[in-house]
């Protein structure tokens, strides 16, 4: 792995002549590769988004570079596909970040891409820093930096989420006094705004995972899990500027905590103005007398009824493995993805563990589920997958009508082809 130093600087030429050049590999490959003595980890956290050619803008965190146990070294990097060169670009430290909680489902970087003006932006997590944020008007040869905000508490906030549209940057993260901010600044200089996220009735703060996005108008949402004194987690969804936050769904289980595996996550995606999520929520326990049952997905999506999103459909779930009959074989945690195709139909991406092998055709992961109408989902890995296990830190993008592009990290060596580390999936 070639480590390249930024040297900080801005220049305003968004897009600086970029070519197209060749598209990346179909199929699966390896963007950023696990370092070969094994000792670190490289593609933590990953957050990856399609540029201009809906090609590979990745961000995530090396931790502990030098392997030596003591991680005052880890670092945020970033790198992308170069289409001309065919391959993907050095590896660009973006800054040292110390020692921060990486463990799961914690996703620490997020990055996006203003489709107006073409900067690049990367919002992390910095030891003892709060939230920062790191952008590129040149396709990413330089970086500034600055600080979106401190931590109210004693700890480093988490769960840090970016949006760029038309000069704006939007950010959003969880402090670590289990508030949700969201925070905007226009231009490359000045403060951020702040504003705190409602928290839905009868609960108590935010938990855990976030997710923000921006409607066809640039108009931004934000959907988020909140819990009580039970422990009981409620997903709600909240247009900044709105007195109060909307409950999608919740929870029947008092502590979706513990196990690790349990806790939810989302992702919020616009349909022109209307907001619809993919989500990870237990709403009822799947064991029943010892035994892993059989109906109860764990992968979700909802949509609402209108751009306000103050009402919600029933949730549908899709089977983790072909079909609900071989879903005790399987589960599902932490990571998911949504795409809606031009045509109206979605794609959904899921960290799918195979525990079994009844339905070998589907084993392995990560999982695909498609619907062409929202209500009814097929799920399988895609053909040929070289990986007996689920990704991590997924992130998925449409690159083409009806086709998806998936970013993950994977932590060990599944073959020549797949060495480990941050993984492309592309479908032909």
């Amino acid at each position: 792995m070639i480590i390249e130093d930024d040297a900080g600087i801005v220049m305003e030429v968004p897009d600086a002549g970029r070519q197209r050049g060749m598209d990346p590999p179909s199929g699966f490959s390896t963007a950023v590769e696990l370092p070969a003595d094994g000792g670190q980890r490289s593609g933590v956290s990953v957050s990856a988004v399609g540029d201009q050619f809906n090609q590979p803008l990745i961000a995530a965190v090396w931790d502990d570079p030098n392997g030596d146990g003591v991680r005052s070294d880890t670092r945020v990097f970033f790198t992308r596909w170069n289409g001309e060169k065919k391959e993907y670009e050095p590896v660009k430290t973006i800054e040292v970040v110390g020692e921060i909680d990486l463990s799961h489902p914690l996703r620490q970087v997020a990055i996006g891409r203003d489709p107006v003006t073409g900067r690049i932006g990367i919002a992390y997590v910095k030891a003892g820093a709060g939230i920062r944020y790191a952008f590129s008007d040149d396709e990413g040869a330089n970086f500034s930096l600055a600080t979106v905000g401190q931590d109210p508490g004693a700890g480093d906030s988490s769960f840090p989420q970016i949006v760029l549209r038309n000069g704006t940057t939007h950010v959003a993260y969880v402090t670590s006094t289990e508030q949700v901010l969201y925070r905007t600044r226009m231009g490359a200089s000045g403060a951020f705004t702040e504003a705190t996220a409602p928290i839905t009735a009868g609960q108590a703060s935010a938990l855990g995972s976030i997710s923000l996005a921006l409607d066809a108008d640039g108009n931004p949402g934000l959907a988020y899990f909140t819990k009580g004194a039970s422990l009981r987690a409620t997903l709600a969804f909240w247009r900044p500027g709105a007195a109060s936050a909307t409950e999608i769904t919740s929870s029947n289980m008092t502590d979706v905590l513990t196990p690790v595996e349990r806790r939810p996550s989302v992702t919020l995606v616009f349909v022109g103005t209307t907001p619809r999520v993919a989500f990870h929520l237990l709403r009822a326990d799947p064991v029943l007398n010892g035994m892993m049952t059989d109906s109860n997905p764990e992968l979700w999506t909802s949509v609402a009824s209108s751009a306000a999103g103050t009402s919600w459909s029933m949730p549908v779930g899709a089977p983790r493995n072909g079909d609900f009959a071989t879903m005790r074989f399987n589960t599902t945690q932490w990571y998911q993805g949504l795409v809606v195709h031009p045509n109206g139909s979605l794609t959904m991406g899921g960290a799918f563990l195979s525990r079994g092998t009844i339905n070998t055709l589907c084993a392995g992961g990560p999982k695909l589920a498609r619907s062409m109408d929202g209500m009814s989902f097929e799920t399988c890995s895609p053909m040929n997958t070289p990986l007996n296990f689920a990704g991590d830190w997924l992130s998925m993008w449409g690159h083409a009508p009806n086709k998806v592009s998936a970013v993950f990290f994977y932590d060990r060596r599944a073959s020549d082809l797949v060495r480990g580390g941050v993984i492309l999936y592309r479908e032909p």
